[in-house]
Order: structure tokens, then C-alpha cells, then sequence
């Protein structure tokens, strides 16, 4: 008989198999489960602890309840916070759950920082009759957060003792006068500053045309709202970003100057510039490993499900030798594993199309739509206007899961019946607008709104848009469908 997902055989299979440690107790504190990730999280093989109360064990030395134990016990807010003080806070998503962060000194070698979250089991009549607590490794994480928080200390002191280089110079770009911090930031003497022409340590031709713009500008009447980029030259041939505000003042006899604000950001942008590249390592690495679990499953599993399907249909062909039942059955079985070989080809499709390796993006677009309709029942079009070209590979790929995304999106949550995917190739870009009738959804300000709010597929789209220097908004209202727009300058 084919169990379902709530028998309760089902339902310790689905925790065992999760990647997030956890483990369960009933309402006399004796574990009933402990998956295989708490396992390797802990130590504790769970022929050791099942049956027992001693799950207090994978977290301390001494006897004392862990977070579950406290929901058992329906322990109030005071209870809570005597043994987890100021790290603990009620879940936001579960009714009567608590989630803390919290160090274990006796745990590994080191140590190690565990979040936590611990939620109540009810029975149908709201009755507390066990809890649930799942685990997450924070180590790194808190390591990477001390280390930026006293990196973030060391640096605010060095900026407040320091003051930004300002100077004046008139409408000839003569300087009248400039402090300090300027003669650091462009490396000549302060004497020497008074009197040069600005033209002699602004980078290059485009930074003296951009100034000159900035003064045509100010002298009509406009305003410089925010911040500009310019490249300067220090004394040495050393050049600087530069970030720098400018305005338009009266200096002796009302005469008009500009006065200018400038901050050295070269280490912040080699920095952006070293968090693109290794990010996109990590998207080439991780593509690398979609192609090689992709391969995997067609190589070995697919084939070992194709040979049993085979052999089944041996069996069924000496059909004779079996009663009526005996070959219905082995039909049905072998039904089942066509049905699981179709599965494994989808996911090897899925995790990385052979066709955008061979025939580029659009033929992987197109067999991606033909495969969603075989699967959804939302009808789905592609257009393409201008002329198809071909683009470099990890473009293409990274294209593809932009869109690949959208579409999971739209039949995985926005309940639509129809969805349209419009392509535009011109000279040097690619615009593309993924649209659905779906329910639509709430925008978030932010990325980190986004991933509060569970919405990792989002914010998986804007990193890969910008790895192309390319734009990713969203249209969406509740009720009224949702449109995707990327534009990416290929």
C-alpha cells in the first residue's frame, strides 16, 4: 500500500532526510526523533539518545533543558530569558515558537555558535503534546560578523580623526585654498596647492570634461544633488577614486568659486570589484557542479532506470508464465519507473540544459517553455523581435537561470493561467519581460526585506543581473499579476 506523506513512517523519513538538524521530543521530554544532520552536527548517533531525555547532551556538560524542553514545559518570557538572556526572541512565523543564538563552548574543538529555533507540537485540541527544534551552524558567520564589526571600529576611528579634503578654486580652476587632508590625498604641499590649476591633478580627459560640465551647470542655476566619480592623479602618478561634492560660493567681493568635498574610495571600489569576481567564481562553480550532477543522473541513473524498465518488460513478455494480477502488476511497476526516468531527464534539464552548451540560449529557452507546458497547465508564449544572435556562454547562462527563475516563480506561486515571455535583441542589448494574470505580491525596499520574506529566488535573479552590469526590476500588485524586466548590455 502507498504511504502518504502524513503516515507517521513518512513523516521521520522527510525529517531524517533534511539537511537542517533537528530533533523531536514528546510531552515526557524523551527525543522521538534525531535526524541524521543532528547526527553529524552533534556526534550523538540517535541509537544513543532516542528513547532518553538526554538531549541536553549535544549542547552542554552538565543537565539542563534545551529550548524544547522549555516548550514542553510552556515556560514563560522570565524562564526563557534566564537561560538564554538577551539572544532570545518569539518566531515571527510560528505561533508560541522561540529562536535564539547562543555559543556552545563544548562543542567541536572550538566551539560553536548554533541558531535555534524550538516550536510546539499540538494536538488537535491545542494541547502542547511535544516540540520540534531545528539547529544551524552560525559558526562562520558570527566569525565573519566579529572580524567586520572590529574591522568597521578601526576604520570609523581612522575616519572621525581624519577630515575630507576640501579645496576653492575660481572660474579658471586656479586653487585659492585647500586644507590639509588634500595635500595628503593628492600628496603635494600645501604651498604648492595654492595657485595650481586643478586641471594638473584631475586623471584625464573625460574627469576635465565631466568638471566642466559640473560648472556649466552650477553657473545656470542647477544643483549638484548627489555625489560624482572622478579620477585624480597624486604627485607620484598614483591615481585615486575619488568621490566629490560641489558647490557654487561667494568668496571676496562676491566673487563666484566652487568649493569642492572630495573622499578617497579606491579600496572600496577594488573591493566591489573583487566581490564581482568572486562571486562570479562561485556562480561558475556552482553551474559546474549543476552540470556535473546533471551528467550523473543521466549517465547512471537514468540508465539504471531504462535497464530495469527493460527487464521488467522481459518478464512481461513471458507473460504466460504469470497470472493476470502478477502482470498488472509488473506494468504498473514498470509505468513507475518510465514515469521516474521522465523525472530524472526533467531534473537533469533543469539543473543544466545541454542545449544552451550547443545551440545557445533561445533553443534552451524555447525547449524550457515546451517543458513547463508539458508540466503545468499554465500556457506559456515566447516572442522574440530583432535578430537572434548568439552571446558569450556565461552570459547565456546566466540569462537563462534569470529567467528560468521567473518562470519557476510563476507556476510555483503565482497561481496563473497564462504567462509571456517577450525577447528584444538590438545592436548591444537584450531586453526581456516575463509577465504573468497571476496573484501578484507585495514589493519589497529592500533585499534583505526580500529574504525575510522568503523570497530567496529574487534576490538569486538580482545577484546574476548584476554579475551581467545588467538592470532587473518587478511590477507587481496584489491581484494583478506580476512582470519581470531585465535588460542586460549584450
Amino acid at each position: 500500500m502507498t504511504q502518504t506523506l502524513t503516515d507517521p513512517r513518512m513523516l521521520a523519513r522527510i525529517i531524517d532526510g533534511s539537511s537542517i538538524p533537528s530533533f523531536v521530543i514528546n510531552q515526557e521530554h524523551e527525543v522521538i526523533f534525531w535526524n541524521t544532520a543532528i547526527e553529524l552536527l552533534s556526534g550523538i548517533k540517535r541509537e544513543e539518545i532516542i528513547g532518553t531525555n538526554e538531549q541536553w547532551r549535544a549542547f552542554y556538560k552538565e543537565i539542563r533543558p534545551t529550548m524544547a524542553d522549555l516548550i514542553v514545559d510552556e515556560a514563560s518570557a522570565r524562564t526563557m530569558e534566564s537561560y538564554y538572556p538577551d539572544s532570545y526572541k518569539q518566531s515571527r512565523l510560528i505561533e508560541g515558537a522561540y529562536e535564539a543564538e547562543s555559543f556552545f563552548h563544548d562543542m567541536g574543538n572550538n566551539g560553536r555558535w548554533l541558531h535555534f529555533t524550538a516550536s510546539p507540537i499540538k494536538d488537535d485540541s491545542g494541547n502542547i503534546i511535544g516540540a520540534i527544534e531545528t539547529l544551524e551552524d552560525i559558526t562562520h558567520r558570527r566569525v565573519v560578523e566579529n572580524a567586520l564589526v572590529e574591522s568597521e571600529q578601526s576604520y570609523r576611528a581612522l575616519f572621525e580623526s581624519a577630515y575630507d579634503a576640501i579645496w576653492v578654486h575660481d572660474m579658471n580652476g586656479t586653487i585659492l585654498t585647500a586644507n590639509d587632508a588634500l595635500s595628503v590625498l593628492c600628496g603635494y604641499p600645501l604651498d604648492e596647492l595654492i595657485g595650481m590649476s586643478v586641471k594638473q591633478f584631475i586623471g584625464n580627459e573625460g574627469d576635465i570634461k565631466l568638471a566642466r560640465e559640473i560648472k556649466k551647470k552650477l553657473l545656470s542655476g542647477g544643483r549638484i544633488d548627489a555625489p560624482y566619480e572622478m579620477n585624480l592623479v597624486r604627485k607620484d602618478g598614483t591615481k585615486l577614486i575619488t568621490i566629490i561634492t560641489t558647490n557654487l560660493v561667494n568668496v571676496e567681493n562676491d566673487i563666484k568659486a566652487f568649493q569642492n568635498t572630495a573622499r578617497d574610495v579606491t579600496n572600496e571600489k577594488r573591493m566591489e570589484e573583487n566581490l564581482r569576481y568572486y562571486l562570479q567564481q562561485i556562480t561558475r562553480a556552482q553551474e559546474e557542479e549543476r552540470k556535473r550532477i546533471a551528467r550523473e543522473l543521466h549517465d547512471d541513473t537514468t540508465q539504471l532506470l531504462l535497464s530495469l524498465s527493460r527487464q521488467l518488460d522481459n518478464f512481461i513478455r513471458n507473460e504466460n508464465n504469470y497470472s493476470r494480477e502478477q502482470v498488472t502488476f509488473l506494468r504498473d511497476i514498470q509505468e513507475q519507473l518510465n514515469k521516474g526516468v521522465q523525472s530524472v531527464h526533467r531534473y537533469a534539464q533543469d539543473l543544466r540544459p545541454s542545449l544552451i552548451d550547443d545551440l545557445g540560449l533561445m533553443a534552451a529557452l524555447r525547449s524550457l517553455v515546451k517543458r513547463a507546458q508539458e508540466f503545468t497547465e499554465i500556457d506559456i508564449s515566447l516572442k522574440v523581435k530583432g535578430r537572434e544572435r548568439r552571446l558569450p556562454s556565461e552570459v547565456e547562462l546566466l540569462m537563462y537561470r534569470v529567467i528560468q527563475e521567473a518562470l519557476n516563480n510563476v507556476w510555483k506561486h503565482s497561481q496563473a493561467t497564462e504567462s509571456h515571455i517577450n525577447i528584444r535583441f538590438t545592436e548591444k542589448q537584450v531586453d526581456v519581460s516575463i509577465s504573468d494574470n497571476g496573484i501578484g505580491f507585495e514589493l519589497s525596499d529592500t533585499i534583505d526585506d526580500l529574504a525575510q520574506n522568503g523570497k530567496l529566488g529574487l534576490i538569486g535573479m538580482q545577484e546574476r543581473a548584476r554579475l551581467l552590469g545588467a538592470t532587473l526590476s518587478f511590477d507587481s500588485v496584489p491581484g494583478k499579476g506580476t512582470r519581470v524586466l531585465f535588460s542586460s548590455p549584450y
